[in-house]
Formats: structure tokens, sequence, C-alpha cells
């Protein structure tokens, strides 16, 4: 189930939004410097995204794409070592976004790349209940593309783990949701080729 990598990026950028970051988050231009995302990462798990760490995240980097691109390193680097050390699972084959690109140029695929790695975090993370009902608050369409980046993380997890280890509790509930998720865009559309039908009978 591949997705637009721009729709994928403007999805997760609504969905940090809940995060209600004070950094500017509004667009791919605003998350270049990754403030933004640093700040949310704090929120996701403050003791392992420390204040400490949050402080070596330069705020004034105005355009200079050096300064954005060692932002962008650091808090792609400490989320590897998340995703290893806490979460215990390796993302070796999970595409690494392109940081001079996205520092650079705001390349919506390498920025969707982050983001959706972001978003394992927060719903891999002890909160990941929380989040997931965050999720669910999402406009449908928005909620539609979430769920299946966190479908696309998994299954190359799932991948990489050969399928051993068991599907969590939490995962077993996004899979679920998911599934209910797309059966209900499919009575949706059904529903409203049906009023469609009954417009064009009443009209007769």
């Amino acid at each position: 189930m591949e997705v637009n990598k721009t729709v994928l990026c403007e999805s997760l950028i609504i969905w940090l939004q809940t995060f209600n970051t004070t950094a500017a988050c509004k667009n791919a231009q605003d998350l270049t410097t990754g403030v933004a995302m640093a700040q949310a990462l704090h929120q996701i798990d403050p003791t392992w995204f420390s204040e400490s760490w949050q402080s070596r995240i330069k705020e004034d980097v105005g355009d200079n794409w050096r300064l954005k691109m060692n932002n962008l390193k650091k808090v792609l680097q400490m989320m590897v070592d998340y995703y290893n050390e806490v979460l215990a699972q390796q993302i070796s084959d999970f595409p690494l976004p392109d940081l001079v690109q996205l520092a650079e140029h705001s390349d919506p695929v390498e920025l969707g790349r982050l983001l959706q790695l972001i978003l394992g975090c927060a719903v891999k993370c002890e909160r990941k209940q929380e989040y997931v009902q965050i999720i669910m608050t999402l406009e449908e369409s928005v909620q539609h593309v979430v769920m299946t980046a966190i479908q696309e993380l998994m299954s190359r997890e799932m991948m990489a783990q050969f399928g051993v280890e068991p599907l969590g509790d939490v995962e077993l509930q996004l899979k679920k949701a998911l599934e209910e998720m797309t059966e209900l865009m499919a009575q949706k559309e059904e529903l409203a080729q049906r009023c469609q039908e009954l417009d064009i009978q009443i009209e007769l």
C-alpha cells in the first residue's frame, strides 16, 4: 500500500501539529530547522530526548542550510539510537532521509521519511495508546495516510525480523483499526454512490 510521498509528507505535518510545539510547524520549510521535530520528540520521550539534548538544537538557524543540516543530523541520530536501544528495533532496512536534500531544498519525500520515523517513535513509546487515540481524532483522509505510514514501518520491521516476533497489543489494535478504516472508507464510497443514484432517480 504505497502512499504518494507528497501526500504522506502533508499528512504527517498535520499529525505533528497535534504536539502544539512552540516552534513553527506549518509547512516543510518550518520543519527543515529540526526544532519542532526535536520538541515533539521531547514530548514523546522526555527521558531519552532530554532537555539537555534539546538545548543542542539551534533555534535561530535562519536560511543557513548547513546549520539546519546540523540540527537534522542530531534529530536523526538520536532517533536511530532510540529505535536501537529503547525500542530494540533495527531500522537498517528503512530508507533513511537524505538530510542534504531536506536542509537545502525542503524536499517533501525526505521530510516524509523523517516524520515517519518520529511517528514510529510515538506509536511504540510508553504512551503509545495516547498517541494512537490522537491519530484517531484526525480528519479521515489524514488518518488513513498516517495509518498506512505506520503499517509501512511495521511491515519493514516484520520483514527485518522475518516475522519471528508476535504482534504486540497496540500493533494489533493498529492493524485492526487500519482494517476497520479501510472497510469504512469502502462503505462511505458505496453510500455516496447510492446517494448519487437516488438523486438521479429523484430528478427523473
